[in-house]
């Protein structure tokens, strides 16, 4: 079955998008369990995720009483394809789209080609859509009422 990322991945843009909150710049600290409690996603999971944005210097971890953590950069400088290359890695595009292990050189599968323009539109978008991006979507869902994650 094809995914486009993981549940971690999922888990990570839905906590970075109540980070990139309006009301929080990037030096702004925020405690994971909050965040999660927001996000309505598993803590521990979740933490482990934050060291992959941490290592990929998205976040960056304060220990200590009132730790936690802060973004590294300002939303608006973060895109969602940024993200999910930081959790699933650099390779997380390179599947052949059938699951076949074989795909590649002389042997591809026959939906390579139209995976691999898909691919690139996708990438694209990803690319060009920033977590305040994203944080305006929800932000315009929750004034209209319409709270359905699709």
């Amino acid at each position: 079955m094809f995914k486009l990322y993981s549940k971690g991945c999922e888990y990570a843009i839905r906590a970075l998008v109540f980070v990139a909150d309006e009301g929080k710049d990037q030096t702004g600290r925020f405690q994971a369990a909050e965040i999660c409690k927001r996000a309505a996603i598993p803590e521990a999971y979740t933490r482990k995720v934050f060291q992959a944005l941490v290592q990929g210097e998205f976040l960056s971890a304060h220990r200590g009483p009132g730790g936690g953590y802060s973004l590294t950069r300002h939303p608006t400088e973060i895109s969602v394809l940024d993200v999910i290359l930081a959790v699933d890695g650099e390779e997380t595009f390179d599947h052949c789209v059938m699951g076949l292990p074989g795909c590649g050189g002389d042997h591809l599968c026959p939906l390579h080609h139209i995976w691999g323009e898909a691919k690139e539109r996708m990438l694209t978008q990803l690319e060009n859509s920033t977590l305040h991006d994203i944080r305006e979507t929800v932000v315009t869902r929750s004034a209209l009422g319409n709270t359905d994650q699709d």
